[in-house]
């Protein structure tokens, strides 16, 4: 069986508040564990109205202490905000409070735009070089020891599953490198899609954490009772797309109704046609069929569905549909 994840951005949609957006966080993690889901991670993002997410590992802690199998995990934390020291501290103690089921998910993207890097008083160290520091810290073995005399504690309950996640060639070549399980983020742009793929699987280097490669692709999809029901469900992500990429609207997602009413111009139709070839969009046992191909075609270990709908109750039908379907 596929092993299927989800990332959740909580989504902010108009008439609600970022408050209603995490309490669907919550309901809809609970969900994915009773469902038999493997992973559900949380995004990171900052100074937006369409995500509530900006603390994945406080989430993490709140879900795993009301949930029994399902694994969490930031996806990611974007680590040139932050000191390495303290992530790792963090982590360290997640994995400790819940062992064996933490992932720490790690990003360079800003997660906003230049206001976000000031306020946030990101230094501009290399992303690659903290990410080595960081797992300096996270391993206790003295071969990946950077300072000997500073340790990230609690130490000596294990450590959490370390994901480098991107979208370029060099974020693969620098989890090949370094022995690192890789996630492809295609929902965010799957230009270099295959290219990354290739990267990752020619240049992987065995290390402690991992001893053959490990791939993840994380993908839009709908599931839907039939093909027009997913497609319906699919406006609410494809009118947000146009609103925020061609107009530059800092907005949350759209409600059905505005979506219902809302006719697209040509210049949209072709953004959202463009953006359609890396979503899976569809029936439940054809997203289900579409899902194994992708798995077979690119040798991919696991898969990571991002779905955002106007309705949550669609959202929750479509991530159900899609574990019924898949098995």
């Amino acid at each position: 069986m596929i092993k299927l994840n989800i990332l959740d951005q909580s989504p902010v949609t108009k008439g609600m508040s970022p408050g209603d957006a995490i309490r669907q966080t919550i309901e809809l993690a609970e969900l994915a564990d009773k469902l038999g889901y493997h992973r559900y991670w949380f995004a990171e993002h900052h100074n937006t109205r369409s995500f509530a997410s900006a603390s994945p590992e406080i989430l993490m802690t709140a879900l795993a202490s009301n949930t029994k199998n399902i694994r969490f995990g930031s996806g990611g934390v974007l680590i040139s905000h932050y000191s390495p020291l303290k992530i790792a501290e963090q982590f360290n103690m997640l994995e400790t409070l819940y062992p064996g089921r933490i992932d720490l998910g790690i990003g360079r993207a800003p997660g906003g735009d230049s206001h976000i890097i000031k306020a946030l008083r990101t230094p501009g160290e290399d992303a690659f070089i903290k990410t080595k520091e960081l797992i300096s810290y996270l391993k206790s073995s003295s071969e990946f020891k950077l300072h000997n005399s500073v340790a990230a504690v609690p130490e000596g309950s294990g450590m959490p599953e370390v994901w480098i996640l991107g979208t370029s060639p060099d974020s693969a070549l620098f989890a090949a490198e370094n022995g690192l399980r890789y996630t492809f983020g295609s929902f965010i742009n799957d230009e270099h899609m295959l290219q990354c793929f290739q990267t990752y699987y020619q240049n992987f280097k065995p290390s402690t954490f991992l001893k053959e490669p490990y791939l993840n692709l994380a993908l839009f999809s709908i599931s839907g009772n039939t093909n027009e029901d997913a497609v319906r469900m699919a406006k609410c992500t494809e009118y947000w797309l146009v609103q925020t990429f061609l107009k530059g609207k800092n907005m949350p997602f759209p409600d059905e109704e505005t979506v219902m009413n809302y006719n697209f111009s040509a210049e949209e139709k072709m953004i959202i046609e463009y953006r359609r070839r890396s979503a899976v969009i569809g029936d439940a046992d054809t997203v289900a069929e579409k899902l194994k191909e992708l798995v077979k075609k690119y040798a991919l270990h696991e898969l990571t569905i991002v779905t955002i709908t106007s309705d949550f109750e669609d959202r929750k039908k479509s991530y159900r549909l899609l574990m019924e379907s898949i098995v």
